[in-house]
């Protein structure tokens, strides 16, 4: 009886996973229509006889159908008996999956890895489009909004949306439970990644009492935008402690990561250093290192690359410069890679140490590019990085 329970209310944190997931979707202006307890009938007979847990709608029109399980057995046969029904009937429904937690016992996620790898190779006729994480399911909706959007916006439109849903996973409370308590009843929301957070802090799972993370950071006494995507305040039986986060999205390319006048740069690298300042006017009145001229530009080489951590604490954490240390400085890197669909988190030291790791080069020996922003030439300098 007492599992049977378990089992059933194991099912229902799932069910309330993906009620957060598809709530998070919408919140960001994703998805701009919600079904929850979605059911049609077949017009000769009346009865709405098929359902799933959720109908999406994204810009476009396009409908998804999900339905969270937390086992595959052979009810899974229902559902693929319910999204054949429902793409006939509503030929809005291009995709029909089935979501998992993202974290699962050995066993069940064989099973589910196996009917996913049958639906891909074809060796079954499947209405269903797949078997998916729920994280996965996310990345998925989250791309194909993205595609939607109009040319330049969609990497701004992403990165808010990475910044919305690592504080939704920090404040969520399927998580705590499942990480402090080590509750088998919790699915969690994204949990792979919460555990990865509270493990780089290295929390003590017996101290804290209440976790707090929020987006929502004030700007920068210039007016700029903080280091900062993320803070996690964490109540524990010894006080509070801020954490701060900074939420990176990576395709592999280079990226304006910074944009500063010469004389903010002098001020942060070394505001007694009368040659860098001399040498740091003359690249922004360039704009360019081959402007700047080869004999100038190997100078200024000689000068910079002495500041090339201190500049990378500043350009990655907002480190030594304006700005309030525990709300505004970033501690801790978390860039997502889109193309594996892979976190990585590192503290900014840590992420300064894999780039050099990785034999990052930028010019005049910092992992930086350098160049100016549109019409901002003699006026600004900016800095374009690589996203690891």
């Amino acid at each position: 009886m007492e599992e049977n329970i378990n089992k059933s209310l194991h099912g229902a944190k799932g069910i309330e996973a993906l009620d957060n997931m598809v709530n998070a979707l919408q919140d960001m202006g994703y998805i701009k229509i919600v079904k929850k307890n979605y059911s049609i009938a077949d017009p000769d007979f009346g009865v709405s006889q098929f359902k799933f847990q959720y109908l999406i709608e994204f810009k476009d029109k396009e409908q998804w159908i999900l339905q969270h399980t937390t086992t595959i057995r052979d009810r899974i046969n229902c559902q693929q008996w319910h999204s054949e029904n429902i793409k006939r009937l509503n030929p809005n429904v291009k995709k029909a999956y089935v979501v998992i937690p993202d974290k699962m016992e050995e066993k069940e996620l064989h099973k589910a890895l196996n009917y996913q790898d049958k639906i891909a190779s074809r060796t079954i006729y499947s209405a269903l489009d797949g078997v998916f994480p729920l994280g996965t399911v996310y990345s998925m909706a989250e791309q194909k909004a993205a595609a939607l959007l109009p040319d330049g916006t969609a990497h701004a439109k992403l990165g808010l949306g990475f910044e919305a849903k690592l504080a939704g996973i920090l404040n969520d409370k399927q998580n705590f439970e499942k990480w402090k308590y080590n509750t088998t009843i919790s699915t969690g929301y994204l949990y792979p990644l919460y555990l990865d957070i509270m493990e780089i802090l290295g929390l003590d799972k017996g101290d804290v009492i209440a976790l707090n993370a929020t987006s929502d950071i004030p700007k920068l006494p210039s007016g700029g935008s903080p280091k900062t995507d993320v803070r996690l305040s964490v109540e524990t039986v010894k006080g509070m402690k801020n954490y701060t986060f900074s939420c990176k999205r990576s395709n592999s390319s280079w990226v304006s990561v910074h944009e500063y006048t010469a004389d903010a740069f002098v001020k942060v690298l070394n505001p007694d250093d009368m040659h860098l300042k001399e040498l740091l006017h003359e690249f922004q009145k360039a704009g360019g290192a081959r402007a700047m001229g080869a004999e100038k530009a190997g100078e200024f080489e000689e000068c910079i690359k002495k500041y090339s951590d201190v500049l990378s604490r500043w350009v990655i954490g907002g480190i030594g410069g304006e700005g309030e240390e525990d709300i505004q400085w970033a501690g801790y890197i978390i860039t997502f890679n889109e193309n594996g669909n892979i976190y990585s988190i590192h503290t900014t030291e840590g992420y300064i140490e894999e780039c050099k790791r990785q034999d990052v080069k930028g010019q005049f020996g910092t992992l930086f590019k350098w160049t100016y922003p549109s019409k901002g030439k003699g006026k600004r300098i900016q800095l374009k990085g690589k996203i690891l």
